[in-house]
This record gives structure tokens, C-alpha cells and sequence, in this order.
């Protein structure tokens, strides 16, 4: 029977353990109150509605386009890194967890001994001995627990990381894409210009050898087809480069890409790219995500610095059976350990871990400012661009009716073959802005679109 006595006091004890080992030192960890302002510089709206909370697939209606994301979604290097290493944290954070729980293994021997006695006897020995191994850190003041917070918040940063990959591969995508279009767009309008050039070099021959023109006008009008022609190779050169690139993006071999629809048919018309108000990007994007999750691990850190001032608790137990007589057999020890004097070791390494918290918490602000400032920079950048692409189709007009009216007045005599060429350089240079103009207003959406934290 046992005693009352000792019972109500292993009851005592149990419960006053389990007691301090639900205690946590350190400091829990709380959002810092971060001014994020009402609305963003440039939007003159505080609607909540965010551009990011479009899918990509709407986005984007382009089908090759899409293709293409899908492609690189499964097969870009540095996503599937991203996902290793979002694994590796998983990993480390099981392993952090396991901490807590008792390690327990066990071992057997098995011995057999055959010796000869004389004058003719032989004596044999047969032993089998096994072993149950203990070993568990009691979390008095929640070091284990601790560090498991912070491995958590690590696995966490990871999987915010390989979010910010996803995302950003995305408009990588589509931003390397709209390049090549406005190439490929660039190179046709070079071509298109060249078709006309020789048929006015056709032209000025046949009115040299009427005698209407000097040999001078023919001249001309063959150094500027072929000055155009040198625009061709350079086109078809970075049009290669930038296939390239893409395909890389994809994770593939060099080689061509397949064309989609025209430059002017790429966003939907329908999206309208609101900014939604600057608080949603401290939940949406994942680079602030990210951030905060490593503000939390470092703000764990500093529970686990300071448990190591105080005393630690372990227990090694263990219980083994041997066939020869001593049959079971059982041990147990408690090991108690405090720091003494460790020269200020200790302390110390609680300062840098606050000193580091301090560091990740103005990381996590200048992150949030500097998304921020980005989705302001992107708002005011889509307003212009878009002014920018009406002001260059205006000028592509009227560089258009300069260049009939020269042909016009050319014929008539009432105007010389070098302003018909100086109308053929502005309406060219003007297409080619067009084009350009065009592209960087898909880019300037595309970059709203990536500050916002839009795509996953």
C-alpha cells in the first residue's frame, strides 16, 4: 500500500512541475502598430477593392501568355529552389519540435560462448542483454517551446519567400513577354517602312528616267532604305535574346515563342487596376509577410537567449534485461544545471538577441514603406503611360498626314525629295514610340499588379 503521505507530495511536486513548465520567458510576440496611411499617394480613393485581388488568369487573357506562366509555375529554378527550401525549413521545424518530446532507444546484445574443459567437458555461455534508453529535457521555462516558435516562423518566412517567387516569375513572364511582342511589333513596322521605301525608290527611278528627277534624288532615297535595312539585324537580334530569356524563365532550352495576340490586345479592358487601401498589403504581400514572420523567430530568439540563464532540468533513465541472473534492471537520474558564471556570456548573448529583434522590426518597416511607396510609384506610373500612349497615337496621325502630304506635294513638284524623307523618319520614329509607349503601359500594370501582392 502507498503511503499517503509521500503521495500527496509526488502529487505536489508533479503539479508544481508541470506548472513551471508551461511558463514561457521572453516576450510574446505582438504586431507592432505600423502607420500605413489611409490611402495611397495618387489614388485618390480609399475603396477597399484591390487590382490584386484579380486572378492572373483574368489578367492576363492572352492564351500563349498563359501558357507560358503555367510553364514556368511548374518548371522555373528558382521557384522549385523556393519550394526546396520552404521543404528544408519544414524539416528543420519538425526536427525543433521534436526537442520537446523524450528521446527513447533501445539496444540488445547477443553473446554465445562455447569452451572446452579437460579433461573432456566444455562449458557454454548464452546471454542475450537489452537496453531502453530515456533522455528528455524538461521545458521548465519554455527554451524548447520557444525555439520551436521560432522554427515555425522560419518555415513560415520560407513558404512567404516562395510565395514572393510565385509572384514575382509571374510578371516576370508576362513583363518579358510584352517586350517581345513590342519587338516583334517594332521589327514589323521596320519592315512595313522598308516595303514603302522601295516602292519610292521604285518611283524615283522611273522618274529619273523620265527626266523629272536628278540622279541626286535617287541617291537619297537608296541611303535611306538601306540605313533602315541596318534597323532589321538588330531587331531579329534581341528578338532571339529575348526568346531566350523567357525560356530560361520557364526552365527550358533556348529557342523560339510561339506569338499571341497584338501589343494592344494583351490586358483585359475590363480590370480596372484599383489599389485598395494601404493596409491589406501588410496581410497580401508576401515580402511583408515574410518579414513579419521573421520578426517573429527573432522575437522567440530572445525567450530561448534567456532560458539559458536559468537553470535546466534533464532526466536520463533506463531499463535493460539480462537472461544470466540479473534478470531486469532499471536506473534513473535527474541532472539539474545552473549558470553560475559565465563572464557575462549569457547576458550578453540576450542583448544581441534583442539588438537583432530591433534590426528585423526596422526591416519589416522599411519593407511596408517601400511597398507602399512602389504601389504609389505604379499608380502614378499607369496614369501617365496612358497619357504618354494617346499623345504618341496623335502624333503617329499627324505624322502619317505629313507624310501623304509630302508624297502629294513631291509629285507636284512643289516639294523636294529631302522632305519627303523627313517625313518618312518622323512617321517611322513615331510608330516605334507608339509601340514603346505602348509596352511600358502593359509594364507600368503589370508592376501595380506586382506591388499590390497580386498572382497567388
Amino acid at each position: 500500500m502507498v503511503n499517503k503521505k509521500y503521495s500527496s507530495k509526488f502529487l505536489v511536486y508533479s503539479l508544481l512541475l508541470l506548472f513551471i513548465a508551461g511558463c514561457k520567458v521572453g516576450p510574446n510576440y505582438k504586431r507592432p502598430d505600423i502607420d500605413t496611411g489611409k490611402e495611397f499617394r495618387f489614388s485618390g480613393s480609399s475603396d477597399s477593392v484591390s487590382f490584386a485581388d484579380t486572378s492572373w488568369t483574368y489578367v492576363f487573357r492572352d492564351t500563349i501568355l498563359q501558357q507560358l506562366i503555367w510553364q514556368g509555375l511548374s518548371y522555373n529554378f528558382d521557384l522549385r529552389m523556393a519550394i526546396e527550401r520552404v521543404n528544408q525549413a519544414r524539416s528543420a521545424f519538425k526536427i525543433t519540435r521534436a526537442e520537446i518530446w523524450p528521446s527513447i532507444d533501445a539496444s540488445g546484445t547477443a553473446a554465445y560462448q562455447n569452451q572446452q574443459t579437460p579433461p573432456s567437458g566444455t562449458v557454454e555461455y548464452r546471454d542475450f542483454y537489452g537496453t531502453a534508453n530515456l533522455t528528455w529535457e524538461i521545458d521548465i521555462w519554455g527554451k524548447l517551446r520557444r525555439a520551436k516558435e521560432s522554427a515555425r516562423a522560419d518555415l513560415l518566412a520560407q513558404e512567404a519567400y516562395r510565395q514572393s517567387v510565385y509572384i514575382t516569375l509571374i510578371a516576370n513572364i508576362a513583363s518579358g513577354y510584352f517586350n517581345l511582342l513590342e519587338y516583334r511589333d517594332e521589327l514589323q513596322i521596320t519592315l512595313f517602312n522598308v516595303t514603302i521605301r522601295e516602292e519610292a525608290l521604285a518611283l524615283v527611278k522611273a522618274k529619273m528616267i523620265a527626266g523629272t528627277v536628278s540622279g541626286l534624288v535617287v541617291a537619297q532615297a537608296e541611303a535611306e532604305l538601306a540605313s533602315l535595312k541596318t534597323q532589321i539585324p538588330s531587331y531579329e537580334s534581341i528578338i532571339g535574346s529575348q526568346e531566350n530569356a523567357l525560356r530560361l524563365l520557364l526552365g527550358q532550352l533556348p529557342g523560339e515563342i510561339m506569338e499571341g495576340d497584338s501589343i494592344i490586345q494583351q490586358i483585359n479592358p475590363a480590370i480596372v487596376p484599383t489599389a485598395g487601401i494601404p493596409a491589406s498589403l501588410i496581410t497580401r504581400r508576401p515580402d511583408i509577410i515574410q518579414a513579419e514572420q521573421q520578426l517573429v523567430s527573432a522575437n522567440a530568439q530572445i525567450g530561448v537567449a534567456r532560458a539559458y540563464m536559468l537553470p535546466s532540468l534533464s532526466i536520463t533513465a533506463n531499463i535493460g534485461y539480462s537472461n544470466l541472473g540479473a534478470g531486469l534492471i532499471g536506473s534513473a537520474i535527474g541532472n539539474l544545471v545552473a549558470p553560475i558564471f559565465s563572464w557575462g556570456k549569457l547576458k550578453a548573448n540576450v542583448k544581441k538577441a534583442q539588438s537583432y529583434k530591433e534590426e528585423i522590426l526596422l526591416n519589416y518597416q522599411k519593407t511596408i514603406y517601400t511597398a507602399i511607396g512602389e504601389v504609389a510609384n505604379g499608380i502614378l506610373s499607369i496614369d501617365k503611360r496612358s497619357e504618354v500612349v494617346v499623345q504618341d497615337k496623335n502624333l503617329v496621325a499627324a505624322a502619317q498626314t505629313a507624310f501623304d502630304l509630302s508624297n502629294m506635294l513631291f509629285n507636284a513638284g512643289y516639294a523636294s525629295y529631302l522632305d519627303v524623307i523627313d517625313a518618312q523618319r518622323s512617321l517611322y520614329d513615331a510608330q516605334v514610340e507608339l509601340s514603346n509607349a505602348q509596352s511600358d503601359e502593359l509594364q507600368a500594370i503589370v508592376n501595380l499588379y506586382l506591388a499590390l501582392g497580386g498572382g497567388w
